[in-house]
């Protein structure tokens, strides 16, 4: 068995937080499926010696020029993967930080992420990855201005049919929708628009639907939504929600996202650019504030859609996420570097 070394410059899997492990953990399935042992290592962690260790080295994600340096020197073949937009989150969290020790701290994080992507897209890119670049979505590719080979991420379902499997059932008097708010700048400011739809849709229809925030997100003063912060139940919650309601319009689907979608949750989100999710077939897919607002009302009037969105949605997980669909990803990906050793 061919070994591969995941390289973690995020330093979050062995912490086992946020959904970066819980990517570096499926493509550790994914690979041995496909014959290669796959290890974890901080990026601080690794160096030439280790890295000679290993037939293919994946790095999840731009790292500095001394880890570059390292990879280049061992001379095993290494390709980069993208999981999220390297420029954009710096800029998004610079809106959320309110003292100036964080303004500063994410200007300058701002700026030497700019310079690195730079570099990377010009020389290491080319030179040291021979530009051999993974993104976990098209729109991931795009973002980043790279012409990376798309592969999505695999859903582990065992995993989680483990942690519902002891959920207590759980019963709210109105319809509950959840969403999950992840450390991303983006994400976190979407929580006041979403505050603002419930409002409406409960001005309109009666106090009928209620929110339930969990992740890291600022708190709003709203008697229908309740902020729960980082739990270890999240999935039970999940799993007795109504819908999954977000508030941007990312069509890079989250673990969140498919952990609900496989649990049998539709997904009330807005439309993005590769978007793949339907209206009306896995949930509620709006253009703007009002189109959702209108839609979330006619599917608290109309509860069986849930059961039929869920359905869809359920299916669609199934059949583009399962680990079996990605391995095949992976297969192809793998076919195309030459002389892996």
């Amino acid at each position: 068995m061919k070994k591969i070394l995941i390289v973690d410059p995020f330093k979050l899997y062995h912490q086992k937080k946020s959904g970066i492990y819980t990517a570096l953990d499926s493509y550790i399935k994914v690979f041995d499926e496909l014959g290669y042992k796959g290890v974890v290592v901080d990026e601080d962690l690794i160096n030439t010696r280790l890295l000679k260790k290993y037939d293919v080295i994946q790095v999840n994600g731009p790292v500095g020029f001394r880890t570059l340096f390292k990879i280049w020197r061992s001379k095993v073949p290494a390709f980069l993967t993208l999981h999220g937009w390297v420029i954009q989150e710096p800029f998004n969290q610079l809106k959320i930080k309110k003292d100036l020790k964080s303004t500063l701290y994410f200007v300058y994080k701002v700026i030497y992420n700019l310079l690195n992507w730079i570099f990377h897209l010009i020389l290491f890119i080319p030179l040291i990855y021979n530009n051999r670049v993974t993104a976990v979505s098209k729109i991931t590719s795009k973002k980043n201005r790279v012409n990376a080979f798309v592969i999505p991420n695999a859903l582990i379902t065992d995993e989680i049919e483990g942690k519902v499997r002891e959920c207590p059932e759980l019963h709210w008097d109105c319809i509950t929708a959840v969403t999950y708010i992840s450390g991303g700048g983006s994400k976190v400011l979407s929580i006041q628009r979403l505050a603002e739809i419930i409002s409406e849709v409960n001005r309109k229809a009666g106090c009928r639907i209620r929110l339930l925030v969990f992740g890291e997100s600022p708190e709003i003063e709203d008697d229908c939504i309740e902020f729960m912060g980082y739990r270890d139940d999240f999935l039970c919650h999940v799993k007795s929600a109504d819908i999954m309601l977000l508030g941007y319009d990312m069509s890079e689907l989250g673990y969140a996202v498919l952990e609900a979608g496989y649990l049998g949750v539709p997904v009330a989100k807005f439309r993005g650019e590769f978007e793949e999710l339907q209206d009306e077939v896995h949930g509620i897919i709006a253009e703007d504030d009002s189109e959702m607002i209108e839609k979330l009302i006619r599917f608290i009037e109309n509860p069986h859609l849930k059961d039929k969105w869920g359905k869809n949605i359920k299916r669609h997980i199934i059949m583009t996420r399962s680990p079996d669909v990605i391995s095949d990803h992976w297969k192809r990906f793998f076919d195309d570097i030459t002389k892996l050793n």
